[in-house]
């Protein structure tokens, strides 16, 4: 695997298995016995590359975009899209309604990011908190479900070169300020492989995996 296998991958599952579903969200929010949304391969791989042209109008490669988003398929789109733009990305919990989320105040500060990336439902809980921070550049919100990312056409103008760190993985802050830890492509390759020989060790497409994350 390369560096940027996570991006590889997407591209060559679109080529191969357009069709093919890449994930699926079961939400148990809505429905208790389960409401399933699935995302073929081409429909993750042209929502990521529609985002990441959209990231580029709002910042350049490098800039941090925080993810405040709920569980689901849109979370995924916005990591992928994050990388794709050459973005870090910053993945977070949605704050909890009504009490000031503290870890989200102070990630928002070290971070310093470019965009925040959320969805119309939680919009509102999203917003107030840039304003929170006296000497932070106010990033722009963007409610991914509001853009249109399953419109033909090219997805031109994406960086050529990206950084080496992929994600900022920020501690949970229970017991001091919550600190960024880098995350490179590489690190998200090795891990990849690990999990592979660990726990697939007879791996072959097509398989289905469950977990937790998003």
């Amino acid at each position: 695997m390369t560096e940027s296998s996570i991006r590889v991958v997407l591209r060559e599952r679109a080529s191969l298995q357009p069709n093919d579903t890449a994930f699926t969200f079961v939400d148990y929010e809505r429905d208790w016995e389960g409401v399933a949304e699935t995302l073929t391969w081409a429909q993750l791989y042209r929502r990521s590359r529609k985002l990441a042209v959209e990231l580029g109008r709002h910042g350049s490669t490098g800039d941090r975009a925080v993810i405040l988003a709920p569980q689901g398929l849109d979370y995924i789109v916005v990591f992928l899209g994050a990388l794709e733009a050459g973005f870090i990305a910053v993945p977070l919990s949605v704050p909890t309604v009504a009490v000031h989320d503290e870890r989200v105040t102070a990630v928002l500060r070290d971070a310093a990011p470019s965009v925040i990336l959320t969805t119309s439902a939680v919009a509102q809980d999203v917003a107030p908190y840039p304003g929170m921070i006296a000497d932070l550049s106010a990033p722009t919100i963007i409610e991914i479900d509001s853009l249109d990312l399953d419109s033909a056409g090219e997805s031109g103008g994406l960086p050529h070169d990206r950084p080496d760190i992929a994600y900022l993985q920020y501690t949970s802050g229970s017991t001091r300020t919550p600190t960024g830890v880098m995350v490179s492509n590489g690190n998200l390759s090795a891990n990849w492989e690990q999990i592979i020989a660990g726990y697939l060790p007879d791996f072959r497409m097509p398989q289905t995996a469950t977990s937790w994350l998003p």
